[in-house]
């Protein structure tokens, strides 16, 4: 068996056809969720960009107890499980997903790309660069990143002849072709489609309606109240475009297992670190990290025939601390006990995962249970923390404004807070909310090694 994690920065679940979007162009993913198992209720445990990945490739909670940081010398890579059973390992990244995340380890060949979005120049170019809007209080080291894209996609296309996500996934798949008659686990960690929100021709204009009034590419946060319905349409509109640019990308992907002949001996899982708020909820980006659904969301896509149910759609609670523990499950392969963690007994956790937080996932994907864990847990470190639990949501956020309790089921927008009208439900929630942290021995608070490590 191989393994392909395809990782898409910012893509939301319900921005792709099979997340219901009704515009949005996604076949290719749409393909693969058909063929296999998607997770609309998939939720990031600290939804921002290097946490996220920490969860997945360790198994472990991180919003609890650190900010964002470099992979800890204690946390697990699910990477070098894999190496050590084995696998040639490869990972092709354009994202923080990088050596000084320490994202790097068990990989046997680690290619970044430097000329991807937001990184600083590669070389000094001089290329005509498109005038954007931005509102007086943008800070000063916002105002480069969208330049910064411009300036790297210029120097690529001139240098490769194609610039990124081309220039990633083209290089991935010819890895692929290289060393497909091997058991490989490849990694492609895609910064497609965080913003800025500037897809080239002809995914600029794909979606748009009309000319936009000011040109947002990188439109400034946290509030959205600067944002008129206009410029939240043309915004909307250039993501559109991005994730229809990254959806090809993953096609091609896909073409190149079918034609080397490992499609169906390769476990695919098309993933995203997070969603992306706009507007929704007076915020637009991922400031402050509000666990709001449009931000705590994720994409989560598993395809294998033999293993993975065929055209699923499940509502079970999973999250990406689930998926280091669901693949060392699948491939019958031991995870090494934490480094000093204290170790918890959970008899709903297979013995596979030792003291990790994830739960192997290998039930749902074969259609022998209906759910592997009763609650999920998301937040923000030092900011605030929320608890999923049936179809209620509770979050409590810190102080900085009233608690919040939603019924998802009856108000998926998160727009009728029920704290107040569903106190002793709320309380409870809350409750278990505290009884989760208390691992941490104090509520958020930053420890650079695990409680219990000397």
């Amino acid at each position: 068996m191989n393994v392909l994690v395809m990782m898409l920065d910012s893509l939301r679940p319900d921005f792709l056809g099979c997340g219901g979007h009704g515009v949005v162009q996604t076949p290719h993913i749409d393909r693969i969720a058909a063929e296999g198992i998607l997770f609309r209720n998939a939720y990031a445990e600290y939804p921002i960009t290097v946490p996220s990945r920490t969860a997945l490739v360790s198994g472990n909670y991180t919003f609890t107890n650190r900010p964002w940081c470099p992979l800890r010398n204690y946390d697990m890579h699910i990477a070098e499980v894999l190496h050590g059973a084995g696998f040639l390992t490869a990972a092709f990244s354009d994202t923080p997903f990088q050596e000084n995340s320490n994202m790097h380890r068990g990989f046997d060949v680690f290619r970044f790309f430097p000329e991807g979005k937001c990184h600083k120049p590669v070389a000094d170019v001089d290329c005509d660069i498109p005038h954007a809007y931005y509102p007086d209080f943008a800070p000063e080291a916002e105002l480069h990143f969208f330049p910064n894209t411009i300036k790297n996609r210029h120097y690529a296309l001139k240098t490769y002849g194609r610039a990124c996500p081309e220039l990633l996934f083209d290089s991935a798949i010819e890895w692929l072709e290289e060393h497909h008659d091997e058991d490989f686990f490849l990694w492609i960690d895609s910064f497609e489609p965080h913003e800025p929100w500037c897809p080239p021709p002809p995914y600029d204009t794909m979606y748009r309606s009309r000319e936009p009034e000011r040109y947002i590419p990188f439109p400034v946060g946290p509030s959205s109240d600067w944002m008129t319905a206009e410029d939240r349409r043309h915004v909307l509109e250039n993501y559109m475009g991005d994730v229809t640019h990254t959806d090809e990308q993953v096609g091609n992907v896909m073409e190149a297992l079918e034609t080397l002949g490992i499609k169906d001996r390769t476990l695919v899982f098309v993933l995203s670190d997070h969603g992306e708020p706009f507007g929704e909820h007076g915020t637009v980006r991922k400031y402050g990290v509000p666990v709001y659904d449009e931000l705590a969301k994720m994409v989560f896509v598993v395809r294998l025939p033999g293993l993975v149910q065929r055209g699923v759609v499940s509502d079970a609670l999973v999250q990406n601390v689930d998926f280091a523990t669901t693949l060392a499950d699948v491939l019958e392969l031991p995870l090494p006990p934490r480094k000093g963690e204290v170790v918890r007994a959970d008899k709903r956790r297979p013995s596979i995962t030792h003291d990790y937080d994830g739960v192997s996932l290998v039930p749902l994907l074969r259609g022998e249970a209906d759910e592997v864990r009763e609650a999920a847990f998301i937040g923000g470190f030092g900011l605030r923390a929320g608890i999923r639990k049936g179809p209620w949501k509770m979050i409590d956020n810190r102080g900085e404004k009233p608690n919040e309790l939603f019924n998802l089921d009856e108000d998926p927008e998160e727009k009728r807070n029920l704290f107040e009208h569903e106190a002793n439900l709320a309380r409870e929630l809350h409750r278990r909310l505290w009884q989760f942290q208390a691992r941490w021995n104090v509520s958020l608070a930053w420890r650079d090694k695990p409680v219990g490590q000397a």
